[in-house]
């Protein structure tokens, strides 16, 4: 597999986090700190019936982490269990 120019082939740790009870879930793409994340974007599923994606940045317009409200719309490999 080929890296476009200027890419870096770094290791991510995302780690995922659920609250059964809510049947809601993060997915940090970095670790947070308390009021690192700023800005909220509500992603509207396409699909009818399941439920929107929250998306929340830092100051600096950086993806911070994903927060599921369904776990049907987990990426696939991730396991709400």
């Amino acid at each position: 597999m080929s890296q476009s120019p200027g890419a870096r082939d770094e290791t991510v740790h995302l780690r995922l986090t659920w609250d059964e009870e809510a049947n809601a879930g993060y997915l940090y793409l970095t670790e947070i700190g308390p009021g690192e994340a700023v800005t909220q974007r509500i992603v509207q599923n396409p699909i009818r019936g399941l439920d929107d994606v929250i998306l929340d940045f830092d100051a600096g317009g950086r993806l911070l982490g994903v927060e599921f409200l369904d776990h049907r719309v987990l990426p696939p490999g991730l396991s709400a269990s």
